[in-house]
Parts: structure tokens; sequence; C-alpha cells
């Protein structure tokens, strides 16, 4: 009796410790499963052993998949880093750490890369190897070619100026069919934008600047806008004044020349010049004046011309007449009689006409008067004899010339 219980004692010692034993093993077990590293949910082995096919993907279609670890391996969640260590992924898509393959393909192709899993080396882990690496294959399939994103320009345009035709074109780097409109702001007054051709153009009317920005629009959705500005300026124009103050001038060989010329509207600096035949003497200023003494007689036709730093031009024509100098001719008038009518006028040359004389020395004879507006002697004298007399004439700028005449009545 006592036999067969220590019999039975002893029996329960062996199966316990073999109960242990198998608990062991199987606990060896886990670990080593545990040590699998990359599962096969997101990439499974569909076309045979270690091909880890992953779904395929297709051009222009987002893609996604995660790589994970076995059920029931790994650390703690997030400790698993995931990284491409060789070949090609498809252009388009990136792995991120956390396993995650995504993004767009752009390019179709089977591409085939290694994918390296790495956790910490610590004792949290269960026992798992702290880097596994696999090989996956991914077939990119053609798909819809993706429009390329609509952008339109320029980046700027040119100034405006006001009464002057203007055009600019807006440009864009595809070549579908496009509306045009304008959604902020407004274009100068006088000018429109084509609705289908994108040129702005027409007269601008009133200087200032104007902000407004454009948008194009394609039938697929595709659009773009572009923010711009015109300038619009006033009309470059030239005015003279002085000897210049209108285009055609009448001077005098000798006479002191004075003009000036300006310019307004326009942008910037204004460089002056002139073209043609500019009388000799006279001399021209980088200002646009314009001085001197003519020195010989003759027709003179000018332009002098202004442009601004924007490539705006305008052109002052001018004439001058230049006259030459104010004399008197008549050295002897004819001899009158007593009693007779007698008319003489004083011969001139040169000048500008209206001229004006008078008698500076001298007196006359009886009966005969001098016409100051037309420098005329008339009359019936009433004596005979000889008179020496000094005459003075002055042109309509004021030039004066003086000669000594002498006039002769007989009986």
């Amino acid at each position: 009796m006592f036999g067969s219980v220590a019999f039975r004692v002893s029996l329960k010692r062996v199966l316990v410790i073999s109960l242990f034993a198998v608990a062991l093993a199987t606990a060896a077990a886990i670990v080593s499963d545990a040590s699998a590293g990359i599962g096969d949910a997101a990439c499974p082995n569909a076309a045979g052993e270690n091909t880890n096919t992953c779904p395929p993907g297709q051009v222009g279609v987002v893609y996604s998949i995660k790589f994970d670890l076995p059920p029931g391996s790994g650390c703690s969640p997030g400790d698993d880093k995931w990284t491409i260590i060789s070949g090609t992924s498809p252009p388009g898509l990136r792995l991120s750490s956390d396993g995650t393959l995504s993004g767009t393909p752009t390019q179709a192709g089977l591409y085939k890369f290694w994918v390296e899993m790495r956790l910490p080396d610590n004792d949290q882990c269960n026992g798992t190897k702290d880097t596994t690496e696999r090989e996956f294959t991914l077939e990119i399939r053609p798909g819809v070619p993706i429009p390329p994103r609509l952008i339109i320009g320029p980046e700027s345009v040119s100034p405006g100026t006001v009464g002057t035709a203007y055009s600019a074109a807006m440009t864009a780097n595809v070549a579908d069919p496009k509306s045009w409109s304008i959604v902020a702001g407004a274009l100068p007054p006088g000018l429109s934008l084509g609705t289908s051709n994108g040129v702005i153009s027409g007269t601008p009317t009133l200087a200032s600047s104007y902000v407004f920005t454009v948008k194009a629009a394609i039938a697929d959705g595709r659009s773009d806008t572009k923010t711009l500005a015109i300038d619009v300026r006033e009309r470059l124009t030239i005015s003279g004044s002085g000897d210049l103050e209108t285009r055609l001038v009448r001077t005098e060989v000798g006479v002191a020349f004075d003009a000036s010329l300006s310019a307004t509207g326009g942008f910037g600096t204004y460089n002056w010049s002139v073209a043609g035949d500019l009388p000799p003497g006279l001399n021209f200023a980088e200002d646009g004046a314009v001085s001197g003494r003519p020195g010989v007689a003759g027709s003179f036709r000018f332009n002098v011309i202004v442009s601004d730093s924007e490539g705006r031009r305008a052109i002052y024509a001018a004439r001058v007449l230049v006259a030459a100098r104010l004399s008197i001719v008549s050295t002897r008038l004819r001899a009158g009689t007593v009693g007779r009518f007698f008319s003489r006028k004083v011969a001139l040359a040169g000048g500008i006409r209206p001229t004006h004389a008078r008698v500076k020395r001298g007196s006359l004879p009886r009966g005969i008067l001098f016409k100051r507006a037309t420098g005329t002697f008339v009359g019936k004298p009433t004596r005979a004899g000889t008179w020496k007399i000094v005459i003075e004439v002055v042109d309509a700028l004021g030039v004066k010339t003086r000669r000594s005449l002498v006039l002769i009545v007989r009986a």
C-alpha cells in the first residue's frame, strides 16, 4: 500500500517536469517565430514562394500599401523603421519610415526593390531580429497621361500711352482652347481682354496705374491666374517758347535767336536731338534750347526730337526763314520840281516787315511830308534847293538802319 502511494507521487512529479519542458519548448518556438520580421499581408507570395508580389498600380492613380510585421512579433507600435536599401521603387512612390509606400505613379514598368525593417536592439522586442530584408515586386500599369499644369504669363506687360493704340498678348504653356477673363481689378479705360485669344488691346484714354488679375480656364478644369499692372502715361509732346513758339519762324541775319523747347508726358528722362538743317550760327543744346545768331540768309527746315525712358518719341518740325540784314538801298532820290507833285519812296533790302521810318536828322523842303509807315516823301515843293537828311528805318524785329539821303528840288 505504501509502495503504491510512493509510485503515484513519483509519477506526478515526472508529469509536472514533462509539462514544464513542453512549455519551454513552446516558448522557444514562439521566440523563433517572432524573428520572421516582415509579414506577407501587404505583398503576398501570389506567384510562388518568396515572390512577394505587391498589388499592381496605375500611372496617375493614387497608390498606397503598408508593410507590417507578422502577427504577434515586433516591439511596441512605431518601433519598426522601414527603408528601401536597393533596387528602384516606382517613380512617384515613396516609402515612409512607418512602412507606408504611397504616392502617385508617374511611369509604367515592373519594379523590384529590397525593403529593410529595423528594430531597436533591446529586451522589449520579444527576441525579434533587429533587421530583416525582403525583395518585393510591384507592377505599375500604363494609365491616362496626366495633363500638364496650366501656367499663364507674361510676368509683366509694357506701359501704354493715352491716345495711342495698345496691344499685349497673354501667354500659356499649353495650346488647349482657353477662356480668358478679368477676375480682379480693372483694365485701363479704353482697353479690353479678348475672351478667346487673351489679347489686351484698345486705346487707353486715362493716364494712371491699373492693377488687375487675368484668369485662363480650360474645359477640363485646369486654370491659372496672373496679376499684372499697366501704367498708362500721358502722351509725349513738345512745346516751344521764345522764337520757336510757332513752328514757322522769321528772323534776320545777326539777330539774337533765343528759343526753348520743353517736353511733357511720357515717363522718365528726356533725351533731345535735332535732325535737318539748323541755320548756321544757331546752336542746339541737350535740354532743347536753341540759341545763337543766324549768319546766312535762307530757308531752313529741321526736326527737334525728344524720347523718354520707355521709348516714346515726339517730333517738333520747324522752319526758320532768315532774312538778310535790313538796309537802306537809296542814296540819292530822283529830283523834283517846284510846284509839281513829288513822291519818292526809300528803297529797302532785307529785314522783316512791317517797317517804320523817320527822319533822324535834317529838314525837308517846304511842301514835302514824310510818311513813316511807307517810307515815302510826298507833296509839292515850293522852293528849289538841295537838302541832306538822315533816314532811320526799324523793322518788325527792332533792327535799325540809318542812311544819309539827298533831296533835290529844281526851279
